[in-house]
């Protein structure tokens, strides 16, 4: 009796301790956490799988140097927390730095990087006129002889494997002889 007392009260701790299972976690970021970029992005966006309190949560982005380039107008759309990005003209590691909080779940908070490659001056090509030859496609009279070839072949084996199937199915098949063994025919008589 004393032993299932110890399970039974063993079990309800479990169950009704808080588990970290059902605490708020980030679903994705754009840009993903990590990634290197070419083009400057215009806003941070951060997928929990909760919904978001309004005002509880914040979210700043960083340049390597340390200075905020977020524009400060975060937005919550039910798990989906944004900050707007001013245009980025530096090169560097760029940190966002977080903290969630969704309904009766403690706050979770945390960093993620990614890499920002400005472009160099880009220099656009100008179209110049050239003088191209439009090649037209020459059949190629070896494919051609063989493929014929191959069809000539294919319909003469049409025709042997047909004729040869006449036979086989035209000629009565040998009728098989039942052949009585000896002990058969013998009665047992006592």
């Amino acid at each position: 009796m004393k032993r299932l007392i110890a399970v039974f009260l063993t079990l309800t701790c479990f169950v009704t301790t808080p588990s970290t299972v059902y605490a708020t976690s980030i679903v994705s970021t754009s840009p993903t956490a990590g990634s290197v970029l070419s083009i400057s992005p215009t806003a941070i966006t951060i997928k929990a799988n909760a919904d978001l309190l309004d005002g509880a949560n914040e979210i700043t982005v960083t340049d390597a140097k340390g200075v905020r380039v977020d524009d400060g107008s975060i937005q919550i759309q039910g798990a989906v927390l944004m900050v707007g990005i001013k245009p980025l003209t530096d090169s560097g590691l760029y940190t966002v730095a977080y903290t969630l909080m969704a309904i009766d779940q403690p706050p979770i908070m945390g960093t993620f990087t990614f890499l920002y490659n400005s472009p160099a001056e880009m220099i656009l090509p100008t179209p110049t006129p050239t003088d191209t030859q439009v090649v037209t496609a020459t059949p190629n009279r070896t494919t051609d002889m063989f493929v014929i070839g191959l069809m000539i072949f294919a319909f003469v084996m049409l025709v042997f494997l047909s004729r040869d199937a006449k036979k086989t199915f035209k000629s009565p098949s040998s009728s098989r002889k039942r052949v009585k063994s000896a002990s058969a025919n013998k009665k047992f008589t006592k």
